[in-house]
């Protein structure tokens, strides 16, 4: 089977027409029509209804288009290991979403311009979901927060440490952080969160009993509802995030201030070793770390 066939299924599942999925892979669209011909008689299925309008995926295409997910996969971890000097092919990064926005992008532009060849694509999801997806090789690696304990087969290499917050509205008088998280309404950031989970575990630690009245998948989205006065919560200090002293007053959360590791986690013997190292020296660099 050729690749270049495989690439045109894969593109007309992910496109909305055979024409956008000719210019992704930048074909005409007569030429990507061929090439479905062309493997639909070499392997005697129909991959392509085409007495839909527009045509579409039959079921045996849709399932054609799993596999042949995977065989383009592994051409690119081959082509990779042929590759001394520049990276190359499709990888899949897993992120959680705290670093999605001002960590990452500039990390890959980093890496892209030294490596122009490289195609990268992102996952966002919480740290657990996505150190199962590394685990069943969905994706190729992620950044997360650091686990209690590090799951199975996965090795983790550390990026940063983010300060621990207990953040509440500018208007809110100073006070010791224990006062303030026993007298206020908490936020609590997800709790199915690694990070969540370490902040439950530090004010069990320490005994705090909190007021809990909402409980949010996102830090911007709990840091914009103290600033407004709707409680207080606990949050990290995000490498490379613009400062937002202006709307609240960051109190460290205990003494010595705790903190959440960031980290990059990849199987251990994943094929990308390469790749991970070279993502990560650039994380460490923007982070202060490098």
């Amino acid at each position: 089977m050729n690749l270049r066939f495989l690439q045109a299924i894969v593109a007309i599942a992910e496109q909305p027409s055979f024409t956008a999925a000719a210019s992704a892979l930048g074909l005409s669209h007569s030429a990507i029509s061929l090439q479905v011909k062309t493997l639909e008689e070499e392997l005697q299925l129909q991959i392509v209804d085409r007495t839909s309008r527009p045509p579409t995926l039959t079921d045996t295409g849709l399932a054609l288009v799993e596999h042949a997910r995977r065989m383009l996969k592994i051409a690119d971890d081959i082509r990779a290991l042929t590759s001394e000097d520049s990276l190359v092919g499709t990888v899949t990064i897993g992120v959680v979403p705290s670093v999605l926005v001002n960590l990452i992008p500039p990390a890959l532009a980093r890496l892209r311009l030294t490596h122009p060849k490289l195609l990268v694509r992102i996952r966002s999801g919480l740290s657990g979901e996505l150190a199962q997806a590394v685990r069943s090789r969905d994706i190729d690696l992620a950044v997360v927060s650091e686990p209690r304990v590090l799951p199975d087969g996965l090795a983790s290499f550390p990026i940063c440490q983010e300060p621990l917050n207990v953040i509440v509205p500018l208007s809110m008088a100073d006070a010791a952080d224990e006062d303030i998280l026993r007298a206020y309404p908490f936020i609590w950031f997800n709790r199915r969160t690694w990070a969540g989970q370490q902040i439950e575990q530090h004010l069990l630690d320490r005994k705090i009993h909190v007021q809990p009245v909402m409980e949010i998948d996102s830090i911007e989205a709990v840091e914009s509802l103290v600033a407004h006065g709707l409680g207080i919560s606990i949050t990290p200090t995000r490498a490379c995030a613009p400062d937002n002293g202006n709307h609240l007053r960051r109190i460290p959360f205990g003494t010595p201030q705790k903190h959440r590791s960031l980290i990059m986690m990849m199987l251990e013997k994943g094929p990308r070793r390469r790749l991970a190292e070279t993502l990560l020296r650039e994380l460490q660099q923007l982070t202060g770390h490098g």
